[in-house]
C-alpha cells in the first residue's frame, strides 16, 4: 500500500509535535535546563533538514518524472519547468543541508563546551554564537532571494522546442471553434 503525501506530512507533524511537548514538559518539571532544551531542539532540527534533503528530492524526482510524461503525451516541451524544479530541488536541498550542518555543529558546540566546562553558559556569551545566529538567519535571507529569483527567471528552451507543435491560446481556440460552428449553422 502506498502512502498518501497528507498522511506522511501528518506523521511527521504529529512526531515533531509529540517531541516538542515532551522537550517542554523535560524543561518544566526539571529534567533539563534551557541548554539541554536548545540542545534538543538543535537535534531535532539537523534531523528534520536532513529528512526535508530526502523528501525534496524524491519529490522532485517523481514531480520531474511526471511532468516529462506530460509533455510527451501532449508533444509539449516541458524543459523549462522541469530546470525550474531542478533548481528549486537544488537550492532547497542547500539551504537545508546548509541547516543540518550548522545545527549539527552547534549541538557538538554545546556537548564539547558541556564536557570541558560543566555548562554551557559559555556558548551563548562566545563570538560562536553570534556567528551561529548570523549564518542561521542569512542563510534564510539567501533561500528566500534564490527562490525569489528562480520563480521569477524564465527557463526559456526555444532550441528544445522544434520537434513539438506549439500549444494553442486557449481564447484562440474558443474563437476558432465558435467560427467553426457558425458556419455550420449557416
Amino acid at each position: 500500500r502506498r502512502s498518501r503525501p497528507m498522511e506522511t506530512f501528518l506523521g511527521f507533524v504529529g512526531l515533531l509535535l509529540f517531541i516538542e511537548v515532551t522537550n517542554a514538559i523535560c524543561f518544566l518539571v526539571g529534567v533539563y535546563s534551557s541548554e539541554g532544551m536548545i540542545f534538543v531542539n538543535s537535534l531535532m532540527l539537523a534531523t528534520v533538514s536532513i529528512v526535508c534533503v530526502i523528501e525534496i528530492t524524491i519529490f522532485s524526482h517523481k514531480f520531474r518524472t511526471v511532468l516529462k510524461t506530460l509533455g510527451a503525451i501532449n508533444q509539449v516541451s516541458t524543459e523549462s519547468q522541469v530546470k525550474r524544479i531542478v533548481w528549486i530541488t537544488v537550492t532547497g536541498n542547500l539551504f537545508f543541508f546548509t541547516r543540518a550542518f550548522l545545527e549539527t555543529v552547534f549541538a557538538g558546540m554545546l556537548l564539547v563546551y558541556y564536557k570541558e566546562y560543566g555548562t554551557v553558559e559559555k556558548v551563548f556569551s562566545h563570538a560562536t554564537w553570534d556567528t551561529y545566529i548570523l549564518l542561521k538567519h542569512w542563510t534564510e535571507v539567501i533561500i528566500l532571494g534564490l527562490m525569489l529569483y528562480i520563480l521569477q527567471s524564465r527557463f526559456t528552451a526555444a532550441a528544445a522546442r522544434a520537434g513539438y507543435q506549439a500549444v494553442p491560446d486557449a481564447a484562440a481556440a474558443q474563437q476558432q471553434t465558435a467560427g467553426e460552428q457558425t458556419s455550420l449553422n449557416v
